[in-house]
Formats: structure tokens, C-alpha cells, sequence
């Protein structure tokens, strides 16, 4: 009886240390592809990242959204019907959208700004499309919903340079944030969040009232990155989205979504399963209005929508185990690279000049019309933010597969008939084209002459112990992949960087909002170029 009882504990206690094994439910399976069932998905390449939907959210009548982007659609699944055929909603043209969201049942998409989206009847009078209108401001419930995953617009240039060196002398407690959430459960909320080291507090208040009703507690094991208010269910329970990234201990980073009861007491633990083979998506997580918590995972073989189970929470947050690690790729040779030393300031004021930079797109930078495909890519070469300018000033140095034309450079490349920007990142990259890609870009910030890899940056850079003491000019790469340079943290404690990236920036260099934790779980490294003066 002795050793029935003993058996029974241990696997108790198993059950306990490993409780996502076998435990989520995949609910949706879509693979690769451009079929009914089936989603847009552009493998990796050396220097690129895989593309994959970019958002999952869920209608007040339990329909899931996915955004199939790469196919230029939103596919409809009948939530209590996941495994029968989706419904095809075709996207306005040219939209390139970058998230979605359902904000008062109503579909918004997220094209650098908001874009409300509506239901029209195509031309043969049955099939449904998703027009544009115009729905004039969006208001502060539809922005914050888009903020929570990252859509927002960039900061304001002029202070970056003041944020240099400010890591260091952070206060602990920080600023509250302010978040606007329009619940399912209990109309819309106004949440102020407030978080230090290892504790939260999100206080909640309802719109029409100016008396907090509600306080949700958040203790952890380790540092406290963002947290999101994300909803509260139609029975009366908060949902809120938890990011952890220990300053001493990265293994122990992960992202939670933690339910609460209606009167506040911590009741179910939802680890998000993000690792280093999962493709970048944008809002990787919804809350169902009965309270189910929809995971999108991609691959680069296929999607899936899984519905996470959920363990006891414990007295702190904490991660329940280790994600598994990204494959760690080959090192890359060791450059030869003169590195002088550069200021904070210069690295971030020639970064800035690659975004903001206007030009005119001639004739010749332009190309033919349509212009040439790309080889095992259903795209253009043309960055989309090119699409119909010829003759029209843009901003922003053009994405270019493979280049690395520095700033003072490209201006006279244009004016000599050169064409700019190449997204077809699996062809051999091209000399006579103008543009940079994402290490070609923070090579050129840094000052260097020659194009430093993804593969070869850990070389001439140090890895950061601590994430959070990123600085602006450093960089969150991921060798063999990607690469991205720090400008700043965001008041709600998300990352803002400077990228050039085919998809992410529309084909050119630009700034963008994630979470730490999340590129974190993906295999980014936190670095510092070498050459930085501290």
C-alpha cells in the first residue's frame, strides 16, 4: 500500500513540474499552402526570418480570426466547428496589414495606424470580402487593444538620445500605465497597471466610474517585463498577460496568461508555448468570450491554434520549465573588421537617418511594370511600400536582399539610374541593386566598412547577462536569422527597435514595438557591438 501511495505521489508530482505535456488541445491544423485550409507561410532563409500568420483574435460570438497575410485574407473558423471549412475573407488591396483585431465585435486591422474593416458581397453576389472605411480617430479602447500586442506608432525621434545611459540608473518602480479594455464580461474597463522588480498590481475601474472596483495582484520569482490586461470573460473573470525575464537567470524567461476570479484571487496559470522553431506572429493570443485561451503557433511546415490548459498558479509566478532552446546555429568565421570607437549617439543619429531619409523613386529605381517576380517566392521583387510610388517621394532606405549601400550612397546610386530594393530573399542576392538588409543595416549604423552577418556578429560583439540592460545602439540578434538595433524601452516595458526587414517593415528600414520576452523564447541574444564607448 506503502509503495501504491509512493508511486501515486510521484506522478502527482510530475504532473505538477511538467503540466503542458499533452495537456493543450490543438483545435485548428492549417499547413502550408494557398488552399481554403491553409495558410501563407515563407520558409527562413540565412539573414531572414520565416513569415508566418501574423494575429489571431475572436468575435464576441466565439468566431476565431486568423490572419493569413502572406495570401492577403482573414480566415473565419467557426469556434465550436474548428475542424470545418473556414470562411474566405479577401483583403483590400495592397493593405499590408501587420495585425488584427476584434474591438466592440467590430474587425479592425492594424496597417501602420488603424483600419476598420467591414463585411461587402463580392461580384458574384455570395462570396464576402473585407472592405476599408473610414471610420474617422479610432478611439482609446481600439488603440490600446493594438498597443497591448506592440501595434503602436513609433516614439518620437528626438528623445531617443535622452534615453542613452538611462538604463542604468532605472528607478525599480516604474510609471503606471494606463490600459483600456473592452471586456466581454463587464463592458469596458479603464486598468491601471503598476509593476516593480517582482510584483504587479493592475487596479480596474469601469469607464463610466472613477472608482477602482477591483485589484489583481501579480507576485513572481522574476523580474516583470510587460503585462497586459487582455480581457474578462463573459462570466466575470480577468485574464492578463505576464511577461518574465529574470535579469540573472534568461533561462527562466517566459510569457504567462494568468486568470483570475471574479473577486481577484489568482486561479489558473497559462504558459504560452513560444520556442526557438516558432514563426513570429504579432498576437499570438486570444481569450475566448467563455474564458478558452487560443494559442497561434506557426512553423514553418503549417499553423495551428491550440487551446492551452492551463496549472495551478502556486504562491508566485513562475515559468513551469525551461522552453525548448533555439537549435544553435554554426558559428560563422571570424571577420576581419577595423572597429573604430563610435559613440552612442553617432550609432543612433546615422540608424535614424536610414528610416527618415526622403526620396524621390525615379523611373529607374523603380523598374518595369509589373516588375520581376521573385524565384520560389509568390512576391515582387518591389518592397511593398514601393508598389504604385514611381515619381512620388518615399521614406525609408529600401530593403535589399543580400546589400549593405550606405546612406551617403544611396542618394547618388538613385540619381545614376540604379534600381532600389530587392525583397526576394531566396535568390542569390544582386549587386546593382541599392538597399540594405537587416545585418547590412546595423553593420552601417555601427560604422562598419565591410557586411558583418548575423552569423558573424557574436564575434565582435558581447553578449548582455542582463536583457534589461540593453542601451540604445545595441542589438537583439539571432545568428543565422535576424537582427535588430535597440533604440529603447517603451513606458510599458516592450522593446522599440530599428530593423530592415521584407516583411515586418513593409521593405524598408523602419521601428517597430515587441515584446522582450518574446524574442527572447525565439532565440534572439542581447549583444554590444565592441566599438561602443560604454
Amino acid at each position: 500500500m506503502r509503495s501504491l501511495q509512493s508511486h501515486i505521489l510521484v506522478a502527482a508530482a510530475i504532473a505538477f513540474a511538467w503540466p503542458v505535456l499533452a495537456k493543450d488541445t490543438t483545435i485548428i491544423e492549417l499547413p502550408s499552402g494557398d488552399g481554403a485550409r491553409s495558410v501563407g507561410i515563407i520558409s527562413a532563409n540565412e539573414e531572414v526570418e520565416a513569415s508566418g500568420p501574423a494575429a489571431i483574435t475572436v468575435g464576441d460570438d466565439g468566431t476565431i480570426y486568423i490572419l493569413d497575410q502572406n495570401n492577403g485574407r482573414v480566415l473565419a473558423v467557426d469556434g465550436e466547428r474548428s475542424q470545418a471549412q473556414p470562411e474566405v475573407l479577401p483583403l483590400p488591396e495592397n493593405a499590408a496589414p501587420e495585425d488584427l483585431a476584434v474591438v466592440h465585435n467590430e474587425l479592425y486591422l492594424w496597417s501602420d495606424g488603424v483600419v476598420p474593416l467591414e463585411r461587402s458581397t463580392g461580384a458574384d453576389g455570395r462570396s464576402q470580402t473585407l472592405r476599408a472605411v473610414d471610420g474617422g480617430e479610432a478611439d482609446d479602447y481600439t488603440r490600446s487593444v493594438f498597443a497591448s500586442m506592440g501595434s503602436v506608432p513609433p516614439g518620437p525621434l528626438n528623445s531617443i538620445i535622452d534615453e542613452i545611459g538611462r538604463s542604468t540608473s532605472r528607478p525599480k518602480t516604474r510609471p503606471p500605465v494606463i490600459q483600456y479594455v473592452p471586456s466581454r464580461g463587464l463592458g469596458d474597463i479603464v486598468a491601471q497597471v503598476s509593476a516593480a522588480d517582482e510584483k504587479a498590481e493592475i487596479l480596474l475601474r469601469r469607464a463610466s466610474s472613477e472608482e477602482n472596483f477591483l485589484s489583481l495582484q501579480l507576485p513572481s520569482e522574476g523580474r516583470i517585463g510587460t503585462v497586459e490586461l487582455l480581457d474578462i470573460d463573459t462570466t466575470g473573470r480577468p485574464f492578463a498577460l505576464v511577461e518574465l525575464v529574470p535579469a540573472d537567470r534568461p533561462e527562466r524567461t517566459g510569457m504567462l496568461v494568468v486568470r483570475f476570479t471574479p473577486n481577484g484571487v489568482m486561479e489558473r496559470v497559462f504558459d504560452l508555448p513560444i520556442e526557438g522553431d516558432t514563426v513570429f506572429a504579432r498576437r499570438f493570443v486570444a481569450i475566448g468570450p467563455r474564458g478558452d485561451v487560443l494559442f497561434l503557433r506557426s512553423r514553418e511546415s503549417r499553423a495551428q491554434v491550440l487551446k492551452l490548459d492551463g496549472r495551478e498558479p502556486g504562491r508566485k509566478l513562475a515559468v513551469a520549465r525551461p522552453p525548448k532552446a533555439a537549435i544553435a546555429p554554426k558559428p560563422g568565421k571570424t571577420p576581419k573588421v577595423a572597429i573604430l570607437p563610435k559613440s552612442r549617439g553617432d550609432v543612433i543619429e546615422r540608424a535614424i537617418g536610414f528610416e527618415t531619409l526622403n526620396w524621390l523613386v525615379t523611373p529607374a529605381a523603380y523598374g518595369g511594370e509589373p516588375g520581376p517576380g521573385c524565384a520560389n517566392m509568390n512576391r515582387l521583387r518591389r518592397p511593398i511600400y514601393l508598389i504604385g510610388k514611381r515619381g512620388q517621394t518615399v521614406k525609408g532606405v529600401p530593403y535589399c536582399w543580400g546589400c549593405k549601400t550606405p546612406l551617403e550612397d544611396f542618394a547618388n546610386g538613385v540619381m545614376n539610374g540604379r534600381t532600389a530594393g530587392n525583397v526576394c530573399t531566396k535568390s542569390a542576392p544582386q549587386s546593382n541593386i541599392l538597399g540594405v538588409d537587416c545585418s547590412g543595416f546595423v553593420s552601417d549604423a555601427w560604422g562598419l566598412k565591410m557586411h558583418v552577418s548575423t552569423r558573424a556578429i557574436p564575434s565582435i560583439t558581447k553578449r548582455l547577462a542582463d536583457p534589461w540592460s540593453l542601451q540604445p545602439g545595441d542589438a537583439l540578434n539571432r545568428p543565422g536569422s535576424h537582427v535588430m538595433l535597440f533604440m529603447r524601452f517603451t513606458d510599458d516595458r516592450k522593446v522599440e527597435v530599428m530593423e530592415a526587414s521584407p516583411n515586418a517593415c513593409k521593405g524598408r528600414v523602419c521601428r517597430n514595438t515587441y515584446s522582450l520576452g518574446s524574442l527572447l523564447l525565439r532565440g534572439y541574444q542581447p549583444v554590444r557591438f565592441k566599438g561602443l564607448d560604454g
